[in-house]
């Protein structure tokens, strides 16, 4: 049995569907969300029971070494579960990203936010906020212990938590073996790479209309980032397109997720640089397949993070022809680069002129684009292996 250690994620579902068909009833999903604040997960294979129910002991309690342990996001609780397995229970990791390299925090966050980024961060969301409420004195102690006596403790802890969890780890299941390279050169690990990804479903069904021929409007408009997570070093883009600011130019900066003050700042940001007529912030979520339509609107993409995020985001824009500026930190620059893809780099924006900046591609750039992304995300190779991984003994 495949047992699998999943979260409320707009993925899921069709994970669930590709893993039933290679390995039908051989499978158990177990989301770590209680079922009524679920928000993606629909598919009715699912067990609710997050990590610290009694429900959930029950899921796990017969686990053996017959069976196999995949967790799609590496989340604490999840990491320290697995350490309790016995070591002869294969186990993998079906990466992400952020539930990697991003934790722990004080370790990762100098190589994953840029330098205007990494103040706001650590400012605003490193640690959690001291409730200063007089009236309740323990859990003013309580909030204000954990951020400034316990912190440097509990990021020890979790880095040594996972420095266990990769020693013991049997498969890291991803698309980019750089970033399974990332793996090996921050941790003591054996773990094998499988080929694997989720069902991004970033490919128009008509590849003909990223050919150009749309209606021309007398401005570029442009993407920035994919969220309002700080690892979108939105900061960082801004300074960089600000040469810009003079130009025809509109912004779409999505700013969705979590729709807090991080978001209301990179719009105000925006704001001050192009103006209010410029700049067009997403705020609200929006199914995937009609946020890919908007992405027919967009001219040119700029992603600045240094770490890999926004994969269904960026190979949706090359399927329709659209000019992607991805930061060379990130491993997703790497792979599309060591492939020909013609990409460009987020960091040399403020060294070109707008014309250079603006630029469509070729048709031929175009099309050579899809043929690599269709190369690089082969469906019937990530089913072989994944009924090969789920199927087999």
């Amino acid at each position: 049995m495949n047992y699998h250690l999943m979260i409320d994620d707009k993925f899921i579902d069709d994970f669930i569907k590709d893993a039933e068909q290679v390995a039908p009833g051989n499978n158990i999903f177990i989301i770590d969300a209680v079922k009524e604040q679920a928000k993606h997960v629909k598919s009715d294979r699912v067990h609710f029971a997050p990590h610290y129910t009694p429900a959930f002991r029950e899921l796990v309690k017969n686990i053996s070494s017959k069976d196999k342990v995949f967790i799609h996001w590496a989340s604490e609780s999840a990491i320290r579960f697995a350490l309790t397995l016995d070591k002869n229970i294969p186990l993998g990791l079906f990466f992400w990203g952020g539930d990697v390299v991003e934790i722990p925090v004080s370790r990762f966050k100098h190589t994953i936010y840029g330098p205007l980024s990494l103040p706001y961060f650590e400012k605003h969301e490193e640690h959690d906020l001291v409730q200063w409420n007089l009236l309740k004195p323990k859990k003013l102690y309580r909030s204000f212990a954990k951020r400034y006596i316990h912190y440097k403790r509990e990021q020890r802890e979790i880095a040594h938590t996972r420095a266990l969890f990769f020693e013991r780890l049997n498969y890291f299941l991803n698309w980019n073996l750089l970033d399974h390279d990332w793996i090996k050169q921050h941790y003591t690990t054996r773990v094998a790479y499988k080929y694997f990804f989720y069902n991004f479903n970033p490919k128009p069904d008509d590849t003909a209309q990223v050919q150009g021929s749309g209606e021309k409007r007398p401005y570029t408009t442009i993407l920035l980032g994919n969220s309002d997570t700080i690892t979108n070093n939105h900061l960082e883009a801004l300074r960089a397109l600000s040469v810009f600011k003079n130009d025809p130019v509109k912004l779409v900066i999505p700013l969705s997720y979590r729709d807090g003050a991080y978001a209301d700042f990179v719009e105000q940001q925006a704001i001050a640089i192009f103006g209010k007529e410029k700049v067009r912030a997403l705020r609200g979520f929006l199914p995937r397949d009609e946020y890919y339509k908007q992405l027919d609107e967009v001219d040119v993409a700029v992603m600045y993070h240094y770490r890999p995020q926004a994969a269904g985001n960026t190979l949706a824009l090359l399927y329709r022809g659209k000019k992607v500026f991805v930061h060379h930190n990130s491993t997703t620059f790497g792979l599309l680069k060591n492939n020909h893809a013609t990409v460009f780099d987020s960091a040399d924006i403020s060294s070109l002129s707008f014309e250079e900046f603006s630029r469509p591609l070729t048709a031929g750039e175009i099309q050579q684009n899809i043929t690599i992304v269709d190369q690089l995300f082969d469906q019937q190779e990530k089913m072989r292996v994944l009924k090969e991984t789920l199927a087999g003994n």
